[in-house]
């Protein structure tokens, strides 16, 4: 009995390891990157019947736009509607077809070969890329072709033991987007698939390049996003609810309703008159936290929509004007972020009463995960002096 109780207890672990999910291929060279496509499919009897292919195809293209054999791939994760490709070489790609399972057998369909520049996509060494949104739409096929394809789909619910057989499709691209917008959906659907591999990586750079936001918070019973309020230097979502900022060139500022805290978030060209680069921004940032005996001068990250800033903490001691030092004090804790650019630099700020911090301080945070940080302004901004009473700092 002890023995066909183990037996059975093996067997039952190796029918489950037989559907574990497959690893997922790590990168051999860092000079390998990543595709991801998203591919759907209406019906030709019920348009509104609607698929979302679990497998694809790509090919490489040369440089007069001819199929390059030896750059063919196949997915090899399907997630969320999207598939992706791993460990691909630099080079010019375009969809070929895909395929997903519906009724009981594997349809395929093709992607038109005509106009292969429009629809290709150029993936940089070690980077991230999307091939597009495709939608196919299902043509009626003639009478015995359909039959036929009825019989080998009711002869495998007869045998299910054998393989799904695989039919083609017949239909044509009836959309195609691979926008930013388009890219920044696909990239934030696979990525916690991805999560603890170091593809993982790949896409949050391919993110940060994009300067896009985190998927945006939903209010109300039916859950609608809010909106997105675009500025001259970025776009920011309403998360605080603290009511109008107060605008000054490319920043903007919020004042608690019920208390002090402050948040604030400005851009400084790198045009601007006193602006001297990303390492010394730095090295004051850790400076101003080290002026307080009670501020260990640590620099730590902070994520800013979908790049990472390096943040620090400062507290300061307010007396009231004609008291002595020592008799009546006001702490305040103020946290620094510095976000670089290829324009300039990125400053976020809360300010606030050491008692109101850390209350303020989750708002804060996820308002920063909702910001979309945009190019920089053509116009080169005051000088950071410049808007410390804005700020509602001091020197």
């Amino acid at each position: 009995m002890r023995r066909f109780v183990v037996a059975l207890s093996a067997s039952v672990l190796a029918s489950c390891a037989s559907f574990a999910p497959k690893a997922l291929p790590e990168r051999s060279s860092l000079d390998q990157g990543l595709l991801i496509a998203r591919l759907e499919t209406h019906g030709a009897y019920f348009f509104k019947s609607t698929k979302w292919a679990d497998s694809a195809k790509i090919i490489g293209l040369d440089a007069q736009d001819r199929p390059d054999p030896a750059l063919r791939a196949q997915s090899a994760l399907a997630v969320n509607g999207y598939v992706v490709f791993f460990g691909l070489p630099a080079g010019r790609y375009v969809l070929t077809g895909a395929s997903f399972p519906a009724r009981g057998a594997r349809i395929s369909v093709l992607a038109s070969a005509d106009m292969p520049e429009t629809r290709a996509v150029v993936l940089r060494p070690g980077k991230a890329a999307y091939v597009g949104d495709h939608g196919f739409d299902s043509l009626f096929p003639d009478f015995y072709v359909g039959i036929a394809r009825a019989a080998r789909i009711v002869g495998h619910w007869l045998t299910p033991f054998l393989r799904r057989p695989i039919i083609q499709r017949d239909g044509a691209v009836h959309f195609f987007d691979k926008g930013p917008a388009a890219e920044t959906r696909a990239l934030l659907a696979v990525r916690d698939a991805l999560a603890g591999t170091q593809w993982s990586l790949v896409v949050a750079e391919r993110l940060r390049e994009l300067g896009a936001a985190e998927p945006p918070k939903v209010a109300g019973l039916r859950g609608r996003p809010l909106p997105l309020r675009e500025e001259t230097f970025l776009s920011w979502r309403d998360t605080l609810k603290w009511g109008e900022p107060r605008r000054a060139p490319d920043g903007l500022a919020w004042r608690r309703p019920d208390g002090e805290a402050q948040i604030a978030v400005f851009f400084t060209t790198a045009s601007a008159p006193g602006f001297k680069g990303w390492a010394p921004a730095v090295a004051e940032l850790r400076r101003s936290a080290s002026a307080s005996v009670e501020d260990e001068g640590g620099v730590f990250e902070v994520r800013v929509a979908t790049r990472t800033g390096l943040a620090a903490r400062a507290t300061k001691y307010r007396y009231p004007e004609g008291l002595l030092v020592g008799s009546e004090t006001t702490v305040i804790v103020t946290e620094t972020t510095l976000v670089p650019d290829g324009y300039g630099l990125y400053t976020a700020r809360l300010r606030a009463p050491r008692a109101e911090f850390d209350d303020a301080l989750p708002a804060y945070r996820e308002f920063l995960l909702q910001l979309a940080l945009g190019k920089a302004p053509p116009k080169a901004p005051p000088a950071p002096d410049a808007l410390l009473p804005f700020l509602g700092a001091t020197p």
